[in-house]
Order: C-alpha cells, then structure tokens, then sequence
C-alpha cells in the first residue's frame, strides 16, 4: 500500500502522546512545558526530513526526475544526451566609406533587443559590405523574418563605427536558431531507449536515431518500403512546421548512415516527398459548444488537446473518432458537437480519420459555435 506522509501538525501530536507516555503516565504536558516545545521543534526536523524523502525519491525514476537529475544522472546512465539549441544565423549589409573593415564580431542588435555579432571581418566595397552574422545566444528569438517578404528588416549597430552607417539591412532573413531540447521531449526519449532495447538496428534503433539529431521531432521507420534490404525513416521538423528542409534531410541522411547496418539501403524522407504523398494533412474541424462552456479558454484547450493527440501519430495511421471525441471532452465542456472535419478543404464524414501513404495530421483551422 501507498506511504502517506504525515502532516506536520500529525508529527507534533505523535511525539507530544509519546512523551506523556513514557514520562508522565497519565499525566499531560502543560501548554507552556519546555517538553511541548521540543515536540515542535523535533517535529520540525522530522517533517523536513519526509520532505526530501519524498522529493529524493521522484528523483529516482525518469517519469518525475526534475531537470538537473534527469540529464545528468538519467541522460549519463542511458547515454542519452539532450538536444543543445542553435544560433541562428544570416547576413546583413553594412553601408558606409570604402576601405572602412569592419571587425569580426561587431554587434548589432533588432528591434527586441536580440543581439547579434559578425563572424568574420569584412572590408566595405563600392559602398557595402556582406558579412555574416550570428545570434549571440541559441534559441528560437534568435530567428529574425521579415513579416511581409517585400519589405526590408535592418539591424541596428550597438556601438557607432566612424563613417559607417548604424542601420545595416538583412540580406533574406535570420534563420536556423532552435532551442535547447524540451524537457518532456527528452525525457520521452530516455523512456523509449529504456523500453526499446538496442537491437543492432531493428526498428525502435532507427527512429532513436532519427530523433537524437537537433532539429528532428517525431520519426516513424518503415522497414522493406522500397523492397527487400530496404529501410525508410521518415521525419519531422521541430518548430511550427512539421515539414523538414532538404537541408535537415540531407543531415540526418548523412548521421544515420553511419549508424545503420551496412547492408540496410536506408533513405531518410519527408512526409511530403516520399512516394508523391501530399504529406501534413491539414484537419480543420467546426465545433459547436454548450453556451456555458464556449469561452475562449475551453476552446484554447481543446484546439490545445486536438495538438497534442495529432502529434505522436504515425503517417498512414487511423484516427479514430472516439480519440478526438475524448480530447474535445476532457477539455471540461459540458456538451460539444462535431459539425464537419475537412482535410486540406476537403470535408470528411464525422468518423474514423482514415490517412494514406505518408500523409501526417496537423490541426488547421477550428471555427467554434453555440449549441
């Protein structure tokens, strides 16, 4: 049975009997006896004590492990390393008087006040001058996109160089900075390489692979896809896009390679290139609720729970109607109806969601009504 642990107020009571007990018989302890307060004090201790029991043992196993623990004792003992974040980088255009060099790491810095610093020094040249640049720390802010592709997005000098202007416009964008590994997403990684024991590349060591490679977020494998010898790893994408850049293909593609079996023909693909496959099906839905529970915050948790069921789901799978029946419902509403479910536009009947090849569902659009 389960060890409940006794609230302070229990302790005092607990050592206050045991001292009338063994000191005094019948007798009770005064309000003010010196013995009462040492109860308290004693009490104290004992609870503080239950307390880091309690929280040693959440220490113990991977599903509570708090961060320190989780990565430097779990991650250690399974070798299993959390994914570090990743600058992004880009180029911008410094304008000013021919001849002026501009030193390796000058900072700039955007409208936020995420700072960047050049990499390499550069010479301005008929007036310019390209020089790449990176995010002084990793992280998603890093990143830096024009809101609206025609118009030009600048970076602002932090400390003024002579004759060179203090406003130096990005040439494209900032792209390629990712934040360190989520901690449940690591931690959901520990548990797969404890439950899935290596097996000299067995499916389950294929898509351990896949994942422990920055910038991947789910990896499904598909053994003999292309015939016999043959292995295909489909990927996607950290971020808000689940659709992986040739780019990040081409890398997995290359660490994989030198983990894989020799003889396994191995491709890594994406949701979208693999067989034609139209990849990420886009599932809008049309929801009326119960007027008492339509507030924006029921239908932020079920737009939330609808996310959350989409995301581990393998492409080509089913899923079924009663798994998105319960996300709406644990959302706390007190009565829902699906009206319609369309997939990239196309509307499906209320029922099991049926994908195909290699096609991956993400939540679109879902317009809300009153019962």
């Amino acid at each position: 049975m389960p060890f409940d642990r006794d609230s302070i107020t229990t302790i005092v009571k607990r050592i206050e009997k045991g001292i009338e007990a063994r000191l005094f018989g019948r007798l009770a302890l005064l309000r003010t006896a010196v013995l009462r307060i040492l109860a308290r004090v004693f009490a104290g201790a004992i609870h503080g004590c239950y307390g880091y029991l309690e929280w040693l043992k959440n220490q113990l196993f991977v599903t509570t492990a708090e961060e320190w623990f989780l990565i430097n004792v779990h991650g250690v003992m399974w070798g299993i390393t959390r994914r570090p974040g990743s600058f992004a980088s880009g180029t911008v255009i410094f304008t000013g008087v021919d001849g002026i060099v501009i030193p390796a790491d000058t900072r700039l810095q955007n409208e936020d006040g995420i700072e960047y610093g050049t990499t390499i020094p550069g010479t301005i040249t008929g007036g310019v001058a390209s020089i790449d640049v990176q995010a002084i720390e990793t992280g998603d802010d890093g990143n830096y996109i024009r809101p609206n592709p025609p118009d030009p997005i600048y970076l602002q000098l932090i400390s003024p160089i002579t004759n060179v202007d203090d406003q130096t416009e990005i040439d494209g964008d900032i792209t390629g900075g990712e934040d360190i590994e989520d901690l449940e997403v690591y931690r959901s990684r520990i548990l797969q390489r404890i439950r899935t024991t290596p097996a000299g590349g067995n499916a389950a060591d294929y898509d351990r692979w896949a994942t422990s490679y920055p910038g991947v977020s789910r990896a499904w494998c598909y053994p003999i896809a292309s015939g016999p010898g043959t292995v295909t790893e489909i990927i996607t994408a950290t971020g808000d896009d689940p659709v992986p850049s040739s780019t990040l293909l081409a890398e997995v593609q290359a660490y994989m390679d030198v983990l894989r079996p020799v003889t396994a023909d191995l491709t890594v693909a994406s949701i979208t290139d693999y067989f034609n496959a139209p990849g990420k099906t886009v599932l809008g839905f049309s929801i009326d609720l119960y007027e008492d529970t339509s507030g924006s915050e029921y239908q932020e948790a079920i737009k939330d729970n609808l996310r959350t069921l989409f995301l581990p789901h393998k492409p080509g799978t089913t899923i079924p109607i009663s798994q998105v029946r319960a996300a709406i419902s644990n959302s706390g509403v007190t009565d829902y109806r699906i009206n319609t479910i369309n997939a990239d536009g196309i509307y499906l009947v209320v029922d099991d969601i049926a994908l195909t090849g290699y096609q991956y569902p993400w939540l679109g659009s879902v317009n809300f009504g009153v019962l």
